[in-house]
């Protein structure tokens, strides 16, 4: 079991998620089946309206032959924010979570490929640290300005 659906800030995952796009302008149509971030707000959309926070098989479809140049900040940005839900739920660590499927999303669009996170912000940042110095250092700033205006 991921975070508890009144916990997750929705409005919160819909503007970074927002921010994420580059938009039609950027990438011609939309096929969102095959983007990152179309995938992730369509996880999203699914889980406001069945009023869930679990994403069936949901790490499982990310569409990760995405290779789009997207805003490196603004991942970093999303991430941060999702670390800060993460931190403040109670439940242990689940692949299925909204939270976890969107982070792991913003992960293929920094890094490539997922990364592992088992539960703590702690061990992640190391883990991140150890392969990706400088954007380790980016997420923390922001994880810990998070809360104050972006």
């Amino acid at each position: 079991m991921g975070i508890q659906y009144a916990a997750v800030q929705f409005d919160n995952l819909i503007t970074d998620l927002s921010n994420c796009c580059p938009g039609p302008s950027a990438c011609g149509t939309c096929d969102k089946s095959s983007c990152i971030i179309g995938y992730a707000q369509n996880c999203l959309v699914d889980c406001m309206k069945k009023g869930i926070s679990d994403v069936e098989e949901g790490n499982a479809n990310i569409p990760v032959m995405d290779f789009k140049v997207y805003e490196q900040e603004e991942f970093e940005r999303g991430i941060a924010h999702i670390l800060k839900m993460c931190q403040a739920c109670r439940e242990k660590e689940c692949s299925q979570c909204l939270l976890s499927v969107i982070r792991n999303c913003y992960e293929v669009g920094l890094f490539g490929e997922t990364q592992p996170y088992e539960g703590s912000n702690l061990y992640y940042f190391n883990h991140i640290h150890s392969h990706h110095p400088q954007i380790a250092t980016d997420i923390n700033l922001k994880f810990r300005a998070a809360g104050e205006k972006d």
